[in-house]
């Protein structure tokens, strides 16, 4: 509702007495606050069926590199100096008297949620928030759980720096939510318990919490969607850093990347032929995703072998949405019902690989039909035509079709065929395909039918487990604490429902999907509180993404960020605790982040715990630390044992190890000739070596210098010159001296700088030598004739062959 200036100035005005109102204006405050939009949400899901803009944003996401109190305290006073509109204006005034001067809980809650979540366009605000919420339970004797729960969550990250961290409060506060029934208090209640933090370790206590938590969850689906087909749930639980390949990049990393729901890396094509089905006006524009890029020409070719592709991955897209782009289950169904009209009577003249992707369209466009998503209702008739009809094309390609799977359903609940649905089953059963929901099926059939002999239920279950498949989980949850399988275990157990818990963020962290909307909108820090709330309640990718917007590792040649000492610190505490949860780079990072602040010790012991679990980034950074003496007493013989073991977990690192041990050796040979002083490679150096005024390689000049003198038997240049020399000349003579350091200074500084230091440039030295060596045999080669494309060399029986050639360098 659009509201006049005049209007607003009115109602600002209405029974006012020197400034304030003689009433409680809330009335007037919650007028316009119901007439308002409270938050947009960028994640939304367009009604046009045949619009096809597919403009990824997944990875465009707003991270600032610094963070100061200063800096956030200047833009909320910019904000309220220039840019607010006169309704916030208003309603703020209204607010802040509704609770200042006549203390409303009503009023005072509104404040603190606006500055949490930077409602009704009114910037994100610490202070303010912990100022109100705090006043508002004390206005409601501490009765509100999820306001409780909030105030628990500030209390144990010291709401990252605005005020102290107290874990003990935190709990207090976390007990008191959950006993007034809020779900996300019991469950950071029980990853506290199960995994020590603040509090002894108690599995027990985890564990009934946990599965209270469960039951609950349990309890929130109806019986139909639990047995027959489990809602599709457009998850929200990612790394940020998985956007850009891991937290250690690519190569490095050994974490397996969150992102599961990025749009199809498919190239942008102009299919003419789709174009007939909206009057030639559809454009299918593809995503680059995880691994597109680059431009591509128009595709106008009627009859592209392609197009078929297009179609799928277009409507599957739709299908299960994107991070950016929410679900669109009809425009996914028209534009398969087109497929199958325009297709089906071509099936005889298509080649494999189209006849597979006609059939998952047909796939596709039957499970729609089933299910009834996109539709007012499910249609079991439609479903079972065109599902028998997927099964048929893709038998014909070789392969067997996901249809089976939906068919079985339909004839175990729909047509109580039992016996059919068995046959559909294990059809299907080893396919890549099946989700886990087949064995979960077969699990329930085998109690059923013992003797058809399908299986031991508890080992389908958990197969079913395995394969992803969140009922599953439950129950074999359920059946492993009834003691089932003859070997109840209270940690693997509770680690069952709190697996199970996780998966359905929709109930347990829908804060999820508004942290991510945030960071969309370029709100970095509203987006860290929604992540906060989900790391404290114990999930992994939470608590990853939260640690990442309070401090990400500089790049190669960068500052490291400028931020507070307590969110560094508490970036350091939800690492370790992702970590625990076994995600290796996050301890890496952590011993990154301590190396960076000159605590040495701290780093070792993540690198050492870190190398325990195998992470060869860790063994790396041990070999590093072991070889400067970081920590540790300067040892080259175990530096080298590490670096070598990098190559047993990762043998795609071959030609940096060894480029590392040989510069080992280099640096060994070159301490046994300067007696261990060797210092210079590194800035740290100058502070572990003692009495060592000048780096390794200016000793080694000396000392040749110093051994060509007593050997001729003369006496020295710099002696003689002295001796010789008038005064004013020796001046001189000094003079320059200074002027020639003061430059190789200046450009050693300058080098320094750049972040690069001695055994860096050795390294980039050594790198060009091989380069430029390489770059000649290639030219001898190919004046020669020599075929070096065919030259292939085994290294050390690592298992890979490598091409001679510059890239592999």
């Amino acid at each position: 509702m659009k509201l006049g200036t005049l209007v607003l100035s009115l109602l600002a005005t209405l029974f006012t007495v020197h400034g304030y109102h003689a009433e409680d204006p809330w009335p007037e405050a919650q007028k316009l606050l119901n007439n308002s939009i409270k938050r947009s949400d960028p994640i939304i899901s367009s009604s046009n069926a045949f619009l096809f803009d597919y403009e990824i944003e997944e990875n465009h996401l707003y991270i600032p590199a610094d963070y100061s109190v200063e800096r956030e305290e200047l833009n909320y006073a910019q904000y309220w100096d220039s840019q607010a509109t006169e309704w916030a204006r208003v309603i703020y005034k209204f607010l802040t008297e509704s609770s200042d001067h006549f203390n409303n809980p009503n009023a005072t809650y509104v404040l603190a949620q606006m500055h949490l979540w930077s409602d009704y366009g009114i910037p994100h605000n610490k202070s303010l928030a912990y100022k109100y919420l705090n006043k508002y339970n004390e206005l409601t004797n501490f009765s509100d759980a999820s306001a409780l729960f909030d105030l628990a969550v500030m209390h144990c990250t010291g709401f990252f720096g605005t005020i102290p961290v107290d874990p003990v409060k935190g709990l207090l506060f976390y007990q008191k939510s959950a006993s007034l029934g809020d779900i996300r208090a019991k469950q950071a209640l029980a990853y506290r318990y199960f995994a020590g933090i603040n509090v002894p370790r108690d599995c027990n206590r985890a564990l009934l919490l946990y599965r209270e938590v469960a039951d609950e969850v349990r309890n929130s689906y109806t019986d139909d969607q639990w047995n027959i087909m489990f809602p599709y749930v457009e998850s929200y639980s990612v790394r940020i850093p998985d956007f850009s390949e891991g937290l250690l990049g690519r190569t490095l990393s050994s974490m397996a990347l969150s992102t599961k729901r990025m749009a199809t890396a498919r190239p942008d094509i102009t299919s003419s032929f789709l174009t007939k089905m909206n009057g030639g006006h559809v454009v299918l524009q593809f995503g680059l995703g995880n691994g597109g890029g680059g431009a591509f020409a128009p595709n106008t070719d009627e009859d592209n072998d392609d197009r078929l592709v297009d179609i799928f991955f277009t409507a599957w897209d739709d299908y299960k949405g994107t991070y950016a782009k929410g679900r669109n289950c009809e425009r996914a169904r028209r534009l398969l019902e087109f497929a199958y009209k325009e297709y089906d009577s071509e099936l005889s003249i298509l080649d494999d690989i189209q006849r597979f992707f006609y059939g998952k369209c047909l796939d596709l466009l039957g499970h729609l039909y089933f299910t009834g998503e996109g539709l007012d209702s499910p249609n079991i008739e439609l479903a079972e035509k065109y599902l028998k009809r997927s099964d048929k094309v893709i038998e014909s390609s070789q392969a067997r079709s996901r249809s089976n799977i939906d068919l079985g359903i339909i004839q175990q609940f729909y047509y109580k065929n039992d016996t059919a649905a068995i046959r559909y089953y294990k059809r299907i059963v080893d396919s890549k395909t099946n989700n886990g929901i087949v064995h979960f099926q077969l699990a329930n059939l085998t109690k059923k039918y013992p003797h058809l002999k399908l299986g031991d239920p508890f080992a389908l279950m958990h197969t079913a487990y395995l394969r992803g498949y969140v009922p599953a989980i439950y129950e074999y949850a359920r059946m492993t604490e009834q003691g089932i399988n003859k070997r109840y275990n209270c940690e693997d157990t509770a680690y069952l429902f709190k697996s199970f818990i996780e998966e359905d963020e929709v109930v347990v962290a829908p804060h999820l999907k508004t942290a991510y909307a945030e960071l969309l909108k370029g709100n970095s820090e509203v987006a860290l509180w929604a992540y906060a709330q989900a790391a404290e309640q114990g999930i992994e990718t939470a608590l990853v993404s939260a640690a990442y917007l309070l401090y990400q590792l500089p790049y190669n040649f960068e500052e490291p960020q400028k931020t507070l000492p307590e969110r560094m610190m508490m970036a350091i505490v939800y690492y370790t605790r992702a970590f625990k949860q076994d995600n290796l780079d996050a301890g890496v990072v952590a011993g990154d982040i301590y190396y960076l602040a000159g605590n040495y010790t701290s780093a070792l012991s993540m690198y050492q715990s870190a190398s325990l679990k195998f992470a060869p980034q860790a063994i790396w950074d041990l070999g590093y630390m072991y070889e400067h003496g970081l920590g540790v007493d300067k040892d080259f013989h175990l530096a080298k044992r590490y670096y070598d073991q990098v190559l047993e977990h990762n043998p795609k690192l071959y030609f940096a190890v060894k480029l590392s041990v040989w510069k080992l050796k280099l640096k060994s040979w070159l301490a046994w000739i300067t007696a261990g002083k060797v210092s210079g490679w590194r800035k740290d150096d100058e502070h572990t070596v003692k009495n060592s005024a000048q780096p390794w390689y200016k000793q080694i000049v000396k000392s040749f210098q110093k051994a060509g003198r007593e050997n001729s038997g003369g006496v020295s240049e710099d002696l003689r010159y002295s001796q010789h020399q008038q005064p004013q000349h020796r001046e001189q003579h000094q003079r320059q001296q200074q002027q020639h350091q003061t430059a190789f200074s200046s450009i050693w500084e300058r080098i320094e700088s750049l972040g690069l230091q001695m055994e860096d440039l050795i390294s980039i030295a050594f790198v060009l030598l091989i380069f430029l060596f390489s770059l000649a045999i290639r030219i001898i080669a190919a004046r020669r004739g020599w075929n070096l494309n065919d030259m292939r060399f085994q290294v050390n029986g690592i298992g890979g062959n490598f091409e001679f050639q510059v890239i592999a360098i």
